[in-house]
């Protein structure tokens, strides 16, 4: 049997690992002001992210479409290989996300010009400017921001080529089951599970979270909640995206969330939700979310809310003061 070349496929998931990072000159703010400003030769990943390029976030979704062209075309029994391949890449996104919130520095403190290798970002992906002694470059906050950005455009790809495939697949198995259906019954139909809140604690969250929201946000906020009607547009989370994932954490942690598991949250927050960074609106990624909320490792140094309880008595919700909106990297 001849079998396909596979090229798109090749070269999409290429570009998915690949990362070409540039050197340019960039100011240096961890120096004194008086001393006016201060360039160094720095990372620069802006020609490869949504915002700062248009041809980036077009040629990441022609390669995406093209490479499931070539999985319609392929052997039916290699396809799986494939999907698994592509699932073993998500996980790469899974362990950069997990790596970065354990190491972005507290508030107040500066990176450090060996973080990339410090989150082990050479071994997760590709990138020929990280090899040891090959050159010294400052990291800036704004370098790390676009370079989250460029890895969410490629995750939430990789997740609707995932989502793609995996359709295409469960259809031919279905269809190669056909004739061995015989007896009538239906084919069993798996529900999706939403968040539900112990009772008192939606409306103790709402009155709490909805201060992070527009005006106009805040009635299909409370409808989402309490009867899991999703909006017509995902709302906006005015504050840093882990501030978000890290309440929905502490609920579904005791236990003040039940009905779903981690994973099922994970989905809702990303049907649901989006958050400000940098003065743009961030989707939330499932490895972002999985690296927050299903991790044991500690990342929202800013929490908006905490969970107290007394004795046995009932739970009760305590808001935090508000951190500076809009500035992901230091929560």
């Amino acid at each position: 049997m001849k079998f396909q070349s596979m090229e798109h496929f090749k070269e999409y998931f290429t570009f998915l690992q690949k990362f070409d990072l540039q050197i340019s000159e960039i100011r240096d703010k961890r120096e004194p002001a008086e001393l006016g400003p201060v360039f160094k030769s720095g990372y620069d990943i802006t020609h490869q992210t949504p915002h700062f390029s248009l041809q980036f976030a077009k040629h990441l979704q022609i390669l995406k479409d093209l490479a499931v062209i070539d999985i319609i075309g392929a052997d039916p029994e290699r396809r799986k290989a494939y999907l698994d391949q592509a699932k073993k890449l998500l996980s790469l996104f899974n362990r950069f996300w997990e790596n970065y919130f354990r190491h972005y520095p507290a508030n107040g403190e500066n990176l450090q010009d060996n973080f990339l290798l410090v989150i082990e970002f050479a071994e997760i992906f590709y990138t020929d400017l990280l090899e040891p002694n090959k050159t010294d470059a400052i990291v800036t906050p704004e370098f790390i921001e676009d370079l989250c950005d460029s890895i969410r455009e490629r995750e939430e790809s990789l997740a609707e080529f995932i989502t793609e495939i995996t359709a295409l697949v469960k259809t031919e198995g279905q269809d190669s089951e056909v004739e061995k259906i015989g007896d009538g019954k239906p084919t069993p139909i798996r529900i999706r599970r939403y968040p539900v809140f112990v009772e008192g604690i939606a409306d103790q969250f709402f009155k709490i979270f909805k201060e992070y929201f527009e005006e106009k946000d805040q009635q299909p906020l409370f409808t989402l909640l309490n009867n899991n009607i999703s909006p017509k547009q995902k709302l906006l989370f005015n504050s840093n995206g882990n501030q978000l994932a890290d309440a929905f954490k502490q609920l579904i942690e005791a236990n003040l969330i039940v009905s779903c598991n981690k994973a099922e949250l994970e989905s809702w927050i990303i049907e649901n939700f989006q958050y400000v960074s940098n003065a743009h609106a961030k989707p939330f990624t499932t490895g972002y979310l999985n690296g927050i909320i299903s991790s044991d490792v500690k990342i929202c140094k800013s929490p908006i809310l905490t969970v107290n309880r007394k004795g046995f008595g009932e739970p009760a919700l305590a808001a935090i003061s508000r951190n500076k909106k809009g500035s992901d990297s230091s929560v």
